[in-house]
């Protein structure tokens, strides 16, 4: 901690970096919590469930936070290692919608508004940006990363409410902005591999210590993946639905069935 602050890293910056991961870990687990709610699961192990995700969230954001204040060998974090976190985070949410049914129809369940407006903690991509101004961060990540983040956040505040108003465009627009979501994310993963490892050994030529840029890694580490698995439920709620909606009367539904 002491050596990012010898680089200016400011403190506030790295209290609003993981208050926003605390608060889509919360939001994730209260989501989980409402899935649970439509499994068929007795009491006892529907509570077994919830709490089990709390302490695995938990030791997650704790092994992230603690690889940026002590980072192995003292050095930037690899690459590898978010994205390790990144890809192990989907897989663990994706596969129970691949092959459960149940789970599938308790996505179906669950208020689409949630889904989406869980979004707007994405506001706090403007951290991107002062870092940028405080020449921190790479431009090619950082702009991308911090106007697409802000603007997703922004949006979604558009579509929860075209959808508590049942607008008939408001499907297509979530869908779309379900898109752009995922896009953002894949754009930022990107140009951030392809931007940080010279930027930090750039710092490091300087003089400078990097070693804080392990902090804006934890938000691919953590952050993204939970984003990311509530686009894809929140696509897949609107695209079922949609699917349902056009079926003749009385077939069964197959949708997404394995």
């Amino acid at each position: 901690m002491e050596t990012s602050m010898s680089v200016g890293f400011p403190t506030n910056t790295i209290v609003v970096i993981i208050l926003g991961m605390i608060g889509i870990g919360a939001a994730s687990w209260f989501t989980l919590s409402q899935l649970l709610r439509h499994l068929p699961l007795t009491p006892r192990a529907s509570q077994m469930w919830r709490w089990g995700a709390a302490l695995v969230l938990l030791a997650w954001l704790f092994v992230c936070v603690d690889a940026a204040i002590n980072p192995p060998g003292g050095a930037v974090v690899p690459a590898l290692l978010p994205i390790t976190f990144l890809v192990g985070g989907l897989l663990a949410g994706a596969i129970p919608l691949l092959i459960s049914p149940a789970f599938r129809q308790s996505i179906r369940a669950v208020p689409p508004t949630r889904l989406i407006g869980i979004h707007a903690i994405r506001v706090g991509g403007f951290t991107f940006l002062a870092l940028l101004d405080m020449k921190l961060l790479p431009a090619a990540f950082a702009l991308p990363a911090g106007y697409g983040d802000m603007t997703v956040a922004l949006l979604s505040l558009g579509v929860v409410y075209l959808l508590a108003r049942r607008h008939p465009a408001a499907r297509v627009l979530a869908i779309g902005w379900n898109v752009l979501g995922l896009l953002d994310f894949a754009i930022a993963v990107v140009t951030g591999t392809l931007s940080l490892v010279p930027f930090s050994t750039q710092l490091a030529v300087s003089g400078a210590s990097p070693l804080y840029l392990n902090y804006v890694l934890i938000r691919p580490a953590f952050g993204v993946p939970l984003y990311a698995l509530l686009h894809l439920y929140s696509l897949f709620q609107m695209v079922s639905r949609r699917v349902q909606e056009a079926k003749p009367a009385g077939k069964p539904d197959k949708t997404f069935a394995l």
